[in-house]
């Protein structure tokens, strides 16, 4: 079987560990896997084929690098799927799932979309992106319609989509959970050495979040918490950086908001770091926390949750269907709440070992074989040569 995706360039974070992820379920299985891009995906396996669209500039981002792959993917795709006449079409997004559209149409080939972010017909943007969002919007809208099958990663999202669907009753919207992957335990000696590289001593207390460092993610509320809350001997980990102008900007204005509020000696940004050592952090740390306005289903967190580390979390789409708890959740906007959890889990041993309990408990939810479950998810159905699919 061949199958072709798309992936214009590749960045750090969650979404793409999780793109890489899905390709490898179908290339494990002898699979032939054929991917569109603008830049060479890192991927060596000898039934993997990259099919880098040519691009006249240097670097491959900004809106130059958008507006190419928005005209031409479509004929690429085209091209590339009748030459090597491919069976089925798995777009990785919504707006990829619109790229490929026409490619589906002609050749008549089933295609199935992930949606990894909350629902990308009811996402918010600044103000003054607002017309480039609603035409963006448009686009998502076509693609997810376009699609025979939709696979999103939690129910609010599924949701959303049959909703805007409604006339559509024929496409499959299924949900497939983000998993706890494999994870290693660091021994005692590597987990003091992660303490001592980052200057934190054997008493110190460790709140760590993780992630692109973005507006979405929140983390400055943390940063605004830490004056207030009355623990001792207490440091942040922010772990992750940014991927864009803006979020490094961003990135920037949590420093200066450190040194502002005097807690900077308290903060600790670690840039991004190789999975094998944010494992060794979360194992050095006390409490995972994810401040988080909007989400699809965080890695961070689930491997966090891994590692039977305490976890609290915004209540939002996504975080909750992970956390699930009340005592678990806070409101992302509501500093008291945030200042109040963090107080009480390092001053009452009853209260921790509650929220640990919990944790350990939503855990056992999130230990499967992803892959697996991708795999069986989607090809549970017969696809036929002009494209129909016939589910079981």
């Amino acid at each position: 079987m061949k199958i072709m995706t798309a992936m214009y360039t590749m960045r750090r974070g969650g979404a793409y560990d999780r793109f890489v992820m899905m390709v490898e379920a179908f290339l494990e299985r002898g699979w032939e896997v054929h991917c569109l891009s603008l830049t060479p995906i890192q991927i060596d396996h000898p039934f993997f084929h990259n099919h880098v669209m040519y691009f006249p500039l240097k670097k491959a981002d900004g809106m130059m690098a958008k507006l190419w792959v928005l005209f031409l993917f479509p004929l690429w795709a085209l091209w590339v799927g009748w030459r090597i006449r491919i069976d089925l079409i798995i777009a990785f997004g919504a707006l990829y799932a619109f790229l490929v559209g026409p490619c589906k149409s002609i050749l008549k080939r089933p295609m199935v979309t992930l949606i990894r972010l909350s629902s990308p017909l009811n996402s918010t943007t600044q103000k003054s992106f607002r017309g480039i969002f609603r035409i963006n919007k448009v686009f998502q809208y076509l693609g997810l319609v376009t699609s025979d099958r939709i696979i999103t990663n939690y129910h609010v999202s599924q949701d959303d989509i049959i909703k805007k669907l409604e006339n559509r009753k024929d496409i499959e919207i299924d949900i497939l959970y983000n998993n706890i992957p494999p994870i290693r335990i660091s021994s005692i000696d590597e987990i003091m050495q992660i303490r001592k590289k980052y200057g934190i001593p054997t008493d110190g207390k460790i709140i760590v979040t993780a992630g692109i460092v973005n507006r979405r993610k929140n983390m400055g509320i943390l940063i605004k918490c830490l004056p207030d809350i009355r623990v001792d001997n207490l440091y942040l980990m922010i772990v992750g950086d940014g991927s864009t102008k803006t979020d490094l900007n961003y990135l920037d204005s949590l420093k200066r908001l450190g040194k502002t509020l005097m807690v900077d000696h308290q903060v600790i940004f670690t840039g991004w770091v190789e999975k094998e050592e944010l494992w060794k952090i979360y194992q050095a740390s006390n409490l995972f926390v994810l401040p988080s306005l909007n989400e699809g289903m965080p890695n961070a967190l689930l491997e966090a949750l891994g590692y039977d580390l305490p976890c609290l979390g915004s209540d939002i789409p996504g975080i909750n269907d992970i956390l699930h708890y009340g005592d678990l959740l806070f409101d992302p906007a509501n500093d008291e709440i945030i200042i109040d959890k963090i107080e009480r889990f390092f001053a009452e041993e009853q209260y921790a070992n509650h929220i640990l309990q919990l944790c350990l408990e939503r855990k056992k939810i999130f230990v499967f074989d992803w892959k697996e479950k991708l795999f069986q998810t989607l090809t549970q159905g017969n696809f036929h040569k002009d494209g129909a699919w016939l589910l079981k």
